[in-house]
């Protein structure tokens, strides 16, 4: 799809597992398992967004598109937003998909079918949940969870809040967020403009930062949850999964 563009932004100095874009996982590093698939998506011209030259020269070795940016965002989407601006010929660039890059079993219809979404659904960001069925993954603060005003169709609603915490209270679902979003053009220049926010800063979620801003983010609930890794029970979670579906 040519007027959309795929940036997967990636550090190395990452505090809770250091070096994580590089990981190897069945002999290739997790960051270009993501870009790997989002090119298979066919939904756009795929970028890694890397202030690390060691990213940036694997990047190149594997034949995918890469960009050098500041090492000092405090965000992924600043970072994003940064390679936006700074890839050439992107004036007929509808929607940049922010696809972060330690998601290494994430499929590549679940990237497409966001895209698909986002030309059909008006918003200000389109993004991605999953129910959550795991007792101990409610109660884990690794795993953002999201409150949805579902339409009627239930299957996408309003995003009202993100959290480390267990939302909403009661009987019902509890929704997973998955770490990528579309943004229009316009929609990703407004979210750069803003301060990062009182929410934002206490839950360390930059979500929160375009909720504050009344940014209307909505989100569709999926069946399949990539494995994020964040740590590195997650990275051994995420190896078996890749070793035993052969991906």
């Amino acid at each position: 799809m040519e007027n959309n563009l795929i940036i997967i932004p990636s550090r190395m100095q990452s505090k809770r597992l250091p070096g994580k874009p590089l990981l190897d996982i069945e002999g290739i590093p997790m960051v270009i398992r993501v870009a790997k698939q989002a090119i298979k998506s066919n939904s756009g011209l795929v970028y890694i967004a890397c202030c690390d030259e060691e990213v940036y020269k694997t990047a190149k070795t594997y034949g995918i598109n890469a960009i050098m940016t500041n090492p000092d965002h405090s965000s992924g989407t600043d970072r994003v937003y940064e390679a936006f601006k700074n890839i050439e010929n992107t004036n007929n660039i509808k929607t940049i998909i922010n696809l972060q890059g330690d998601m290494p079993t994430i499929s590549s219809s679940v990237i497409r079918d966001l895209v698909k979404l986002k030309e059909k659904i008006p918003c200000d960001i389109f993004t991605l949940v999953n129910e959550i069925n795991d007792e101990d993954e409610k109660l884990d603060k690794d795993i953002v969870k999201v409150v949805l005003s579902l339409e009627k169709s239930e299957k996408y609603g309003k995003a009202l809040y993100f959290s480390r915490s267990l939302i909403p209270y009661g009987e019902g679902p509890v929704y997973h967020h998955i770490g990528i979003y579309a943004y229009s053009r316009d929609s990703l220049e407004k979210f750069i403009t803003l301060k990062p926010s009182f929410l934002e800063k206490r839950e360390s979620l930059e979500q929160l930062r375009a909720l504050e801003a009344n940014m209307n983010i909505k989100a569709s609930v999926v069946k399949n949850n990539p494995i994020g890794v964040d740590n590195l029970a997650d990275f051994n979670k995420a190896c078996e999964y890749v070793r035993n579906n052969k991906i």
